[in-house]
């Protein structure tokens, strides 16, 4: 039965491809758990990342393959967990803001010209938006699991706050890489990796790439934000490097944190005190949910049967 679904499978998408197509031979490059990666799918989803990521072309097509491979390895994971939970459906609203975020991101002006960006690079919009359909749900799958989890200590908070008040604050400007690794002795294979990558195609591709942090459709971007708000270790490691430096993985409980600080700005403020307390919470917010999205990431993945070809 298996075979048999195979064979259908291979069909329909031998059907489904252009008469001059290059890719006359299908062959399976992964399989996680029952279901299938082809050459097609690899194929696809190399145009695409490189399409999103134009600084992707400085590197050979091994590691352009790579990549894409584990693109698809960890959308295939996330979706497969999804619907064991609820159909997806599109969220018109999000999907059009992130697609705007995403063409905006890459110097591009209007949705139309996007459309026609891809077109030009035989890349179709729809499975564009099905690929970020995924994402989407996958962070509500997250707020369903775990929104009862979520602890905030205003409390605390509200005493930062109040050490702030018409001081001198620096205020620093983040972007963030979050990853896993099976085994203790993998981090700094891993680590030596994510630093080549970066001297290769920058912070920022990188980010896109390799973290598992909801940040990563910006480059990891996190924004400005105050010293304060940051724990004692991470304000430490940051204290230890220049503007344009990233820091080395710093354990978390939902993995391992490489931070790179973009600028430091040093503002004495008297600041609104309901405002700023509110982008505490949503940071903090924000914070719980990617540590529960990554460690849940990470069991599903150890928790699936994963071949490569």
């Amino acid at each position: 039965m298996k075979r048999l679904f195979l064979k259908i499978y291979i069909i329909l998408i031998l059907n489904m491809l252009p008469l001059n197509s290059a890719l006359s031979e299908v062959f399976i490059v992964a399989k996680i758990n029952q279901e299938i990666i082809t050459n097609i799918d690899l194929d696809f989803e190399k145009r695409y990342l490189v399409l999103l990521n134009p600084n992707l072309k400085k590197l050979d097509d091994n590691r352009i393959t790579e990549y894409a491979k584990n693109s698809l390895i960890n959308e295939r994971i996330k979706r497969i967990e999804i619907e064991k939970n609820f159909k997806i459906i599109t969220n018109e609203t999000l999907l059009s803001k992130v697609i705007s975020d995403i063409y905006s991101g890459i110097g591009i002006s209007s949705l139309s010209e996007f459309e026609n960006y891809l077109s030009q690079n035989d890349v179709d919009i729809e499975k564009v938006k099905e690929k970020i359909s995924i994402e989407i749900a996958w962070n509500d799958l997250i707020v369903k699991v775990f929104a009862n989890e979520i602890e905030i200590d205003q409390n605390s908070m509200i005493k930062e706050l109040e050490k702030f008040n018409e001081k001198k604050v620096d205020n620093f400007l983040l972007s963030e890489i979050i990853f896993t690794i099976n085994e203790k002795k993998e981090l700094q294979q891993k680590y030596d990796s994510i630093k080549q990558s970066i001297n290769e195609i920058g912070f920022d591709e990188t980010a896109r790439i390799y973290s598992l942090s909801d940040s990563k459709k910006s480059g990891g971007n996190l924004g400005w934000i105050y010293k304060n708000q940051l724990s004692k270790e991470i304000r430490n490691t940051l204290d230890e490097i220049n503007i344009g430096e990233f820091t080395k993985p710093i354990a978390t409980s939902g993995g391992f944190l490489i931070l790179k600080l973009n600028d430091i700005k040093t503002e004495k403020i008297k600041i609104d005190k309901n405002a700023q307390l509110k982008k505490m919470i949503e940071f903090e917010r924000e914070r719980q949910f990617t540590r529960f999205s990554t460690l849940f990431y990470k069991r599903i993945y150890n928790n699936s049967v994963i071949n490569e070809k």
